[in-house]
Parts: C-alpha cells; structure tokens; sequence
C-alpha cells in the first residue's frame, strides 16, 4: 500500500516543489503538508498569471486541478484498481477423492483451499470429513504460477509445490493433477 501511494505522491510533490512550494510528509499520518516559500496571498476567480495584482495569487483553477489531482490518488490507493484473479481460484475435481470438494478462493497472494475427503470418494454417500488449508502462491519470472499449500493440518506436507497445468489444473509432486472444473 504505501509503495503504490510513494509511486503516485512522489511526482505530485515534485511538481510541488519546483513551483517554489514545499512539501512535508508527516510521518505519523503519512499526510502531506506544503509550506509556501513566499505568501500565498487571497483566492481570487478567475486571476492568472497575466493578473498584474499578485504573482501569488491562488486561483479556483489551481484549487480545481489539486482537488482532481488529490481525488485520483485517493482512488488510486483506495483499491480503485483490482488485481487479475489468481489462475489457482476455481473448483477441482481430484481423481484420487472422486465426487469430493476441492474449492480454492481468496484473491492476493494467500488463498483458502477446501475440500472434504470421503473413503474412497465422496460419490457413493460415504462420509465426508471436511478440511481447510491455506495455500501462497508463488510467481516467478519466466515461469508459470506455482502455489504451495499447507498439508500439515490433515496430516500432509506443510509447503505442497503445485504447478499450474495448461489447461488450469493443478500438478502435484506424487503426479496426482486436481482438473480445474469449467
């Protein structure tokens, strides 16, 4: 969050600055105060800077395009902007728990996997024990999204590495792929 408000704060105080004003963060809010080298004099409609009363003179103008400029960074920091979903969010269908649960959802980076287990399946009316894990996932450059899922709550590995299929399914270590339902 605050790398995303420094990308769009640091050129607005830039500007800021080269106009003779300067601006101040205040590190306990994260506001932004700006000090006037000069008196900044009346808010006066319609005077530019062909205005021979004041070279310091504030107009609606300049308070307009702050007040546009400050609605953009709020928007933009506020979530205004959503991520892709991950490609790991969906319903599986497991071939060694036919007819079982297997649902991943969240959106960033850690993800909520759940499913049930049944003996063998979950088609035949067998009873079904339901689970809940967590599961990160991994990008790397150049490769395709990989996510590690926490199997220690049911008796698995803590950091299971699946990798994403071409057709969107899941591809586990011991070779066992959860299909991704359509």
């Amino acid at each position: 969050y605050r790398t995303r408000l420094r990308a769009y704060t640091m050129p607005l105080m830039n500007a800021v600055a080269r106009s003779g004003m300067t601006p101040t963060r205040v590190p306990s809010s994260g506001r932004i105060n700006i000090h006037s080298k000069r008196p900044i004099g009346p808010v006066v409609a319609g005077a530019s800077k062909s205005d021979s009363s004041s070279s310091s003179v504030v107009t609606f103008k300049s308070i307009a395009a702050a007040t546009a400029v400050g609605a953009l960074l709020t928007l933009a920091t506020a979530g205004g902007a959503r991520a892709a979903p991950s490609p790991f969010v969906g319903e599986f269908s497991d071939p060694k728990h036919p007819g079982c649960l297997r649902s991943i959802s969240g959106d960033g980076a850690v993800l909520e996997v759940q499913g049930t287990d049944g003996t063998p399946g979950c088609m035949n009316g067998e009873k079904q024990k339901p689970w809940s894990l967590t599961g990160e996932v991994v990008k790397v450059p150049s490769k395709a999204p990989e996510i590690l899922i926490d199997f220690s709550p049911k008796g698995g590995p803590k950091n299971l590495l699946g990798k994403l299929t071409e057709e969107g399914g899941i591809l586990f270590p011991d070779g066992n792929t959860w299909s991704k339902k359509q």
